[in-house]
């Protein structure tokens, strides 16, 4: 048993001897790999290095492309770059223009507040000159109608006037001596009135009173009658004589009217030959009445308009009285 086991031994001996370990060869699969490594590096590089070769143009071509490209991107950076800062400086001008807006439209708020306040400054006064010229024309109403009713004061006070115009004047004339003249011109022209009436004045003397030998003009004689009658009488008499004469000289007898009213007058003077010169039979009568016979009445005129409203309807007096009328109120103007 003892032998048979030696032996076994020995045999075991030889066989791990004879035959390599584990680890003997695990390091030689690792080295192999290891060369294997090395051998495909150096192959790769190998045709890596022919690649570059075979290719080297078409990458040139390709890096200079890039290249290219990247100074295009650089320059469109650029002008990126540019134009954002064109957009900052416009966005900034864009912020001065908005608050020049805003300050413009501040002021403009302020205008229109001024403009509205202006209006309503200016309305009230419209409403304030509307108020006076209202007030205005009833104040020259009121002065017209004073002026009117002063107009016919004066002419009812001077009613009972005579006024004779022409008579010669000398020094030391009194009242007396002036009735004493107004008795002769009755006797030399209205011998039979004289008979008839008892033509006594109530006063008589010169106007204007003060004398002046540097006249050219005697003074006119102002008679005032006690009664309005004997004026008319007198007068009527001196139309139907037609001229008045003193001492053989002419002279004139009137009635004694305010300035107004003699104005008045004598703007009746062109109608009043017209219809005159057509033998219509005018007549002005106290204090400023144009009266005339047409259509077989006697038709009586207090101013133009009366008389312009009147022959309106009257084809034949309008076309007679056109030009006088027309004259008359071109003058107005």
């Amino acid at each position: 048993m003892t032998g048979r086991n030696q032996r076994k031994k020995a045999e075991n001996t030889q066989s791990q001897n004879a035959s390599p370990s584990k680890d003997d060869h695990s390091a030689t699969s690792t080295m192999e790999q290891g060369l294997m490594e090395n051998e495909r590096l150096l192959m790769t590089e190998s045709l890596f290095k022919e690649w570059i070769i075979t290719n080297f143009g078409e990458l040139k071509e390709h890096v200079v492309a890039q290249l290219k490209e990247t100074r295009n991107f650089e320059k469109r950076f650029d002008e990126i770059l540019f134009r954002i800062d064109n957009l900052e400086r416009s966005m900034s001008e864009l912020m001065e223009l908005k608050n020049i807006i805003q300050e413009l439209r501040e002021v403009c708020t302020g205008l229109n507040t001024r403009i509205v306040q202006a209006e309503e400054r200016i309305s009230e006064v419209k409403v304030q000159l509307n108020e006076i010229k209202r007030e205005e024309k009833i104040r020259e109403k009121r002065i017209k109608r004073n002026e009117q009713s002063l107009q016919e004061m004066w002419d009812y006070v001077k009613r009972p006037n005579l006024r004779l115009i022409g008579v010669p004047e000398c020094d030391g004339e009194n009242e007396s001596k002036l009735e004493n003249t107004l008795q002769d011109i009755i006797q030399e022209n209205f011998p039979k009135l004289a008979k008839q009436v008892n033509i006594q004045p109530q006063v008589i003397q010169r106007t204007p009173q003060r004398y002046s030998s540097r006249r050219a003009t005697p003074r006119h004689i102002i008679v005032r009658f006690t009664r309005v009658e004997t004026k008319e009488r007198i007068l009527r008499a001196a139309r139907e004589k037609g001229q008045i004469t003193h001492k053989g000289k002419p002279i004139r007898l009137t009635a004694d009217l305010s300035a107004e009213t003699l104005q008045a007058r004598r703007e009746w003077g062109p109608i009043f030959n017209i219809l005159k010169e057509q033998n219509l039979q005018p007549r002005i009568s106290y204090p400023a009445k144009l009266s005339f016979t047409t259509e077989g009445k006697i038709k009586s005129f207090m101013n133009k308009q009366e008389l312009r409203d009147f022959i309106t309807t009257r084809p034949a007096l309008q076309e007679l009285l056109k030009e006088a009328l027309h004259t008359e109120r071109n003058n107005q103007y």
